[in-house]
Formats: C-alpha cells, sequence, structure tokens
C-alpha cells in the first residue's frame, strides 16, 4: 500500500529520498563491467532493488572493458563481498575466465518515522518518511509491503529505519471476544457468533468455541471480528 502511494506523497512533498551515496552510484555507473555484472546478478538472484556494485580488486589488466560477460560461478546469495567467476569474450572471440572480487550494496526503499512511536500505538503510513537502505547490510529492516494492520511492539525514535522487531501484525480478533463465523460450501452460506480463544490476525487460523454448544473449531481470520470457513 505505501508503495502505491509513495508517489502521491512525494508530488505533495510528505517525504524525502535521499540519493544513493555518490561513490557507490557511480562505481556501476561509469564500468561497463560492473553494469553489465549488476544486470546479470540482479538476474541471477532475482535481486528486488538496486544493485550497485564496486572493485574490491581491481579488474584485470588483461581484460577488456568492451568484452561481452557470461557469469559461470557466483555463491549462493547475495553479500556485501562476492567472489565471481566470469568468462569473458572480445571483440576477436577470445574467450578468457577471470576470477573477480567485488563489493556489493543491494538499495531499496524502507521507512522510518517522522515522530516517535508508543508501545502498542498503530504504525500510520502519515507517519514515515522513505529511508533508502543497503538490504545487505540491513538484512531486518521493514519491507514497506508490510506496513499494513501493524502496531508497535516497542518505542521506536525519529529517523530509525524500522525494522520487523520494531512491529507487530494487528490481532483482528481477540481473546474471548464475540466474532462472526462465516461457513461456506458452493452457494451455501451459513453465519453463526463464536467465542474467540486467542489473538489472531487478518489470514490467521483462529481457534473459536460455539457458545451455545461448546464446540471448538478452526476458523480463518478475514477480517475485524470475522472468520471464515470453507468445506
Amino acid at each position: 500500500m505505501f508503495l502505491r502511494l509513495l508517489p502521491l506523497f512525494l508530488l505533495l512533498g510528505l517525504v524525502c529520498v535521499p540519493g544513493l551515496p555518490a561513490e557507490s552510484a557511480a562505481s556501476s555507473a561509469e564500468d561497463p563491467w560492473l553494469v553489465t555484472l549488476s544486470s546479470l546478478l540482479t538476474e541471477r538472484y532475482h535481486a528486488t532493488g538496486t544493485l550497485v556494485l564496486g572493485w574490491n580488486r581491481p579488474r584485470p589488466a588483461s581484460a577488456p572493458a568492451d568484452a561481452d560477460l557470461e557469469l559461470v560461478d557466483a555463491p549462493a546469495e547475495l553479500a556485501p563481498q562476492l567472489l565471481i567467476g566470469v568468462l569473458a569474450t572480445d571483440a576477436a572471440g577470445v574467450r578468457t575466465r577471470h576470477t573477480l572480487v567485488l563489493r556489493a550494496e543491494l538499495w531499496r526503499d524502507g521507512a522510518a518515522l517522522r515522530i516517535p512511536s508508543a508501545v502498542g500505538s498503530p504504525l500510520l503510513l502519515s507517519d514515515l518518511e522513505v529511508r533508502r537502505y543497503d538490504a545487505l547490510r540491513e538484512r531486518d529492516a521493514l519491507v514497506l509491503d508490510e506496513a499494513s494492520e501493524l502496531d508497535f511492539a516497542r518505542a521506536v525514535p525519529v529517523g530509525r529505519l524500522l525494522t520487523r522487531r520494531d512491529v507487530l501484525r494487528r490481532p483482528l480478533v481477540r481473546r474471548g471476544q464475540p466474532i462472526d463465523v462465516v461457513a461456506s460450501d458452493g452457494a451455501l452460506t451459513v453465519s453463526l457468533r463464536a467465542i474467540a480463544l486467542h489473538d489472531a490476525a487478518r489470514g490467521d487460523p483462529v481457534r473459536v468455541r460455539n457458545p451455545d454448544s461448546r464446540r471448538e473449531f478452526t476458523a480463518l481470520v478475514t477480517g475485524v471480528s470475522v472468520a471464515a470457513i470453507r468445506f
């Protein structure tokens, strides 16, 4: 949701988006090998965000700048430092293999608070500003698509990047609360009242009890004080 509203927030000046560090942004943009390798590695790892590469060890002098590159060896996952193998083909068709040592940054949009949070308070989009972060170093950052129906699990200061540890999914069903349970089988739908036996968020299973028969069963939370059963 936040990502869908981001263009509007930017238009109204409600968020600020710091640019990439100049040195990092230039590292991939000015070297044809890094441009190509960034594309190859983004595809290999299905990386979400902007992958910026730099040389941790200089490119081999024997490697032509305009060579066609093929990725032949890479680690299991992206990391701040990468050891990869490439096959380079020059204009004359000569192929050489090179082992490269790269530094990597994966830049994404995260969220920071404009105002301090309190434990148990809801996370509101209007209280957020966009903060760029390197996902290879800030691995616990809160994914912006998760920023809905969340409450703060602890106090968070202004300006700090939000992490998954800062929030909890908001329970839409509370323990001991009467809720509506809708049971459907094809076109047949039956609704009844039941008592929730524990807290549960949207999409979570919740154990409920029929107050008349005392029978217990499991339903799926679909909204505030609402759950569903499908046969």
